[in-house]
Parts: structure tokens; sequence; C-alpha cells
């Protein structure tokens, strides 16, 4: 099977726009760590795209390097010599939406979630309101417009379909919401933040791990710092309960994605899915002793999802800045 991966930052997708540290550092340690566990799969060919402003060594892959303004044409190019597209993506703005259903008018197997669940996963509020009617456990979200008639403090401001902590702040009585736009807000809860990978194939789910997320909030604003990926064993069954729960309520989820929630005194609330792999994937082979991208040809393959985790395995962080100066 010839393979063809795009992190999309650093797969020439922002043509001349200025690269974003934070994210080109993510993008690199996913599609590192994936291009390596699909390289050591052997079964597969694999073709990297890469902004050929950065470096293109993917040891085992072949490299194709994007010229900035050339993306869409050298993505046409190589959908069209590849059997299957395993694509990493921001939700923001339909991208990944959009990726998708290239790939699924292309007659190629996409070896994530279809165009139909990243479309709902993209809006957190959507979402949100879906978990709620299976009775999952959720932060409360409503609209900007619905909020500033109830106005509660503090509270958490996010684009609707924004990727990790991106545009993200701490509303209080002194600081002033945003002026317009597609926003939601949340209370803000205390709580541990944490995060699940898991493999899903419509309607049920296997847990690969549950993360915490070491996130900073000077002045207000959200950044992850750091992942402590398998930082819980899930001893009782509890968080694969809830991984089976959240499949149950969308089923169209198909192989890796990951959940963000708040873990509070009451229990776990929550915030989003993430229909695509994660940060948190460039630790997952060495916590687990497993191979998540195998698991997922596998599931392609055969249908099936892989038997529970009786092993530990070990909690590896994952560093993705340097905290601020005090």
């Amino acid at each position: 099977m010839r393979i063809l991966l795009l992190e999309y930052v650093t797969g020439g997708g922002l043509g001349w726009e200025r690269f974003p540290t934070s994210l080109v550092r993510e993008g690199g340690l996913m599609l590192g760590a994936l291009a390596g566990d699909l390289v050591e799969h052997r079964a597969v060919e694999i073709t990297v795209l890469r902004d050929e402003r950065l470096s293109l060594d993917f040891p085992g892959a072949s490299t194709i390097p994007v010229a900035p303004q050339q993306f869409e044409a050298v993505w046409r190019q190589q959908l069209v010599r590849c059997d299957a597209v395993w694509p990493i993506a921001p939700e923001t703005g339909g991208i990944l939406e959009r990726l998708c259903r290239d790939v699924e008018s292309a007659g190629k197997v996409l070896l994530t979630s279809p165009s139909a669940a990243v479309r709902l996963a993209a809006s957190k509020l959507a979402t949100i309101r879906r978990l709620e009617r299976y009775g999952l456990p959720v932060v409360p979200t409503l609209p900007l417009g619905e909020w500033r008639r109830a106005q509660f403090y503090p509270c958490v401001f996010k684009p609707d379909d924004g990727v990790g902590c991106d545009g993200a702040f701490i509303g209080t009585a002194e600081n002033p919401d945003p002026l317009g736009g597609d926003w939601i807000v949340q209370p803000f809860l205390e709580g541990e933040p944490l995060s699940l990978s898991i493999l899903f194939a419509r309607g049920e789910a296997r847990l690969l791990s549950c993360n915490r997320q070491c996130v900073d909030t000077t002045r207000n604003r959200f950044r992850l710092e750091a992942l402590e990926v398998n930082a819980f064993f899930d001893t009782d069954g509890s968080w694969q309960e809830l991984a089976a729960r959240i499949a149950a309520a969308l089923p169209e989820l198909w192989g890796y994605a990951g959940v963000d929630l708040i873990l509070t005194a009451e229990g776990p609330r929550l915030l989003e899915i993430n229909p695509r792999l994660t940060t948190s994937y460039a630790g997952l082979r060495r916590a687990l002793g497993e191979n998540p991208a195998a698991e997922v040809l596998r599931l392609h393959e055969t249908g099936r999802l892989p038997p529970p985790r009786r092993h530990r395995g070990e909690t590896v962080t994952v560093a993705l800045s340097t905290p601020h100066a005090t």
C-alpha cells in the first residue's frame, strides 16, 4: 500500500505565510512519530509532503518538497499516485474537512475519520450538544450571544472551530469578551486538564492512553507546555467505559482521535473531540510498547479494534515549549 502523509502546516499548506512556531513544532512531532511507525510496519511505502523551507529528512520514506503557492498542484498530483492518505491538519476554517473530502472524492483510502465526522467535531458547540443528548458529562457550552445574556465569570472564550489553545482566553469581569465572530463560552472549571487517545471504529472504541496536559495560564491565556502521555493507567476500566460512550454518541468517528476533558472533583467533564492525530501521539509508541499506526492499518484491513491493554506501560513526557521566565 502506498500511503501519502500530509501534515498541513509543515507540508506546504501555509504557502508564503509565516510559520507559527508552536504549530510547526507540534506538527513536526506528530508527523515524525507517525512516519516512523508506518515505516517500521514495512508493508507500506510512505510519501511525505514537506514545505521546501523545512528539513526533508524522513528515513525510510520518500519526501516531496512543496514550494510556496504550489501546495494544491502537488497535493492533487500525489493524490492520484497513492492508495491511501493520512492527513493531519487543523479543523479551523474547514481545512481538515476539505482535505478528507478530497481523499474521498479521489476514491482513495482515508486513514482517519471521514469528512462528515470532521465537520461535526470541528464545531465545539455541535459536538457538546451531541454528547449532551447521549447523557455524557460535558462542560456547559454556550454561543457568545447566549452568554452575553447570562454573563457568568470566570469563563473561557474559544473560537468554535479553534485548534488546541489557539485563541482561547479566560474571561473575567475586567477582561472584555470578543467583539464578534463565531465564539463559544464555557465556565472556567477547577480541575486537571487531561486528554484521551482513542481508536474508534464506527460506534466502538479502544482506549490507548489517558494523558495529563501541562497548561500555563499566564495573562489569562492558555499555552500547552508539555504532555504526560499515559499518565494514568485505566485500573478500573472507567476511562475505557467513557471512550465507549463517546463512540456510541459519535459513531462517525474512525481511527485515531483525541478527546480533551477536565477532571473535576465531580468527575470528568468533556470539552471537545479532535478527529485526527493529536500531539500525544508523539509519545504513544514509547509509552505503550505498541505501534498505534499499525493498529490503524489492521483496523482498516479487518474492521476490528485491538483487544484492551493488559499492561501498564510507562509515562512519557512530550515537551512543547520552554516555560515563561519569571
